[in-house]
């Protein structure tokens, strides 16, 4: 299984990027190994095209929004687990994964962490309260 995370840095065992489509990393984690690259895509939509053509089986992520979900679900057939809005390492997350803490997000779930990361749009990006 090939596992990709929104990171925040290119760092050994970076945290967990809140904004799945604005990461400027991701992790990929496959066979035990992580790597880290840069993100070349601009956007969710873009994101999850760039996943998929890697190989993508799971994503592990804190926030996003409709589109890059319905791309998913309609183009896709990659597995999301949320990871929980605190701050989390990938080694943390990975473990939680591993122990079966996480399940794969359905539609339900979805509409509370769409409604979530849109009432944090809401607020503008500038105030910090996602800043750990």
């Amino acid at each position: 299984m090939k596992i990709a995370i929104p990171v925040k840095t290119n760092q050994e065992n970076p945290a967990v990027a809140p904004l799945f489509g604005k990461a400027k990393w991701f992790a990929f984690v496959e066979n035990g190994k992580t790597t880290i690259e840069k993100n070349p895509a601009s956007g969710g939509q873009a994101v999850v095209g760039w996943l998929d053509e890697q190989g993508v089986d799971a994503i592990l992520m804190q926030q996003m929004g409709a589109s890059p979900y319905q791309a998913i679900r309609k183009h896709t057939a990659i597995k999301l687990y949320h990871v929980g809005d605190e701050r989390i390492t990938v080694e943390d997350a990975l473990q939680k994964l591993n122990d079966g803490t996480f399940s794969p997000v359905d539609d339900t779930k979805m509409q509370e962490i769409i409604a979530h990361h849109e009432r944090s749009h809401s607020h503008g990006e500038g105030h910090g309260h996602h800043q750990h």
